[in-house]
């Protein structure tokens, strides 16, 4: 009896055993897929809300192993699913804690199966997912109309503010030209190999689904035309102001935070290489402008300035404005036309930048004063969070 005993204790015990081994799986499955899904795969940041803002924090350590972390954010997902999967299908839980045999039991006696329940789940979303489809081919034939519940406008201040007309004011069909122009830019990047043009293609035909212009061939070609940026040529720009600027050797650059971490930086369309070329020589006086627009212009993806890119635009946005100090534009040109470019990158962020310079302030878009609007308080992460959050607050917007 009393061996007896003893082993009451021992069993208990290894059923303990066994459920907390399964609960650590979970537990480490859950911890890692956590991680993974915090960092932002783009920026590589980690946003977070406090007090009511939005905060980065900036893991720039991490920029040599981004592809590394792409990687494993998928592989997570992919191992994620197929756990759920097996689960449902073999009735055995392999991250979890849960006794499969008291699982049996409860099937036996009537309960649902998991992989009864998990068909059913995948039946309802699919006769859903085939409702909606029905229900917009039925609406478009028959003529009724299916809209957005949201106004077009909005009242402040006794005013209409319209929002259709605020999308054109800032990103107008047509584009924007400029009096910036190319010079001899473009075929020296393509003569010095940091940019090829037919790898330039390659990403804008496969990744973006676009087709090179004869514009834009005439541009790599080595013509010298004026820069402009509009709906279609937008990605177009950014690569070749990306290119411009991260193989410029301009102190900018090596003043970065982050420059360390770019030694080898391949974007795909050129060769590898960080500040490397000597593209475009500016004077002290054209530096001194280039430095103090870039430190105080930003993006609306993260809180970084334009002097310390760590992303596409960021190095677009930086090479827009070497290319406009090189040719001696004022502070205030190259403030407006940076605002410009950012718009058609960033269109919600700047559209509801202007909705709330009209409600606010009742000042027009185009007599708003865009080194305020290029600044933090508008165009960083936490600047433009605090204008979308005032106008859905304040209008539903």
């Amino acid at each position: 009896r009393t061996g007896s005993k003893s082993l009451e204790p021992k069993n208990g015990v290894e059923k303990a055993t066994t459920n907390i081994k399964g609960g650590n799986t979970t537990s480490i499955f859950g911890v890692a897929t956590g991680v993974f899904g915090a960092v932002c795969p783009a920026c590589l940041g980690i946003n977070f809300l406090l007090l009511g803002n939005v905060f980065t924090a900036q893991l720039s350590f991490l920029i040599p192993y981004i592809f590394w972390i792409q990687l494993g954010g998928i592989t997570l997902l992919l191992l994620g699913l197929y756990l759920v999967a097996k689960s449902s299908y073999e009735n055995k839980c392999i991250s979890c804690s849960v006794d499969d045999k008291k699982n049996e039991k409860l099937n036996a006696n009537g309960g649902i199966s998991s992989k009864k329940l998990f068909t059913g789940i995948l039946a309802v979303l699919a006769i859903v997912a085939l409702s909606f489809q029905v229900f917009f081919v039925l609406a478009d034939n028959f003529g009724f109309s299916v809209k957005n519940n949201k106004s077009d406008s909005f009242i402040s201040n006794g005013k209409i503010i319209d929002i259709s007309t605020t999308i054109e004011e800032v990103t107008p069909k047509a584009g924007f030209k400029t009096d910036v122009k190319w010079g001899g830019i473009v075929k020296k990047m393509v003569e010095e190999g940091v940019l090829d043009p037919v790898k330039l293609e390659n990403i804008l035909t496969k990744r973006y689904g676009q087709e090179m212009k004869p514009e834009w061939r005439a541009v790599l070609a080595g013509k010298d035309a004026d820069l402009e940026i509009n709906n279609d040529n937008a990605v177009f720009m950014m690569y070749l102001l990306w290119t411009l600027a991260k193989h410029n050797e301009n102190q900018i650059l090596f003043d970065s935070p982050f420059a360390k971490y770019f030694t080898s930086y391949d974007i795909g369309v050129g060769r590898a290489g960080y500040g490397d070329t000597k593209l475009l020589l500016l004077t002290p006086a054209q530096q001194k402008v280039a430095k103090e627009v870039a430190e105080n212009a930003n993006r609306p993806c993260c809180n970084n300035s334009t002097a310390a890119p760590d992303c596409s635009h960021g190095y677009s946005a930086l090479g827009l404005v070497e290319l406009m100090a090189s040719q001696n534009f004022s502070k205030d040109e190259i403030f407006d036309v940076f605002v410009k470019f950012n718009s058609f990158w960033f269109p919600e962020t700047y559209v509801k930048n202007a909705m709330y310079f009209k409600a606010v302030e009742g000042t027009d878009w185009v007599d708003v004063d865009k080194e305020l609007v290029a600044g933090a308080g508008y165009s960083s992460l936490s600047g433009s969070y605090k204008v979308k959050n005032y106008l859905r607050q304040k209008f539903g917007i």
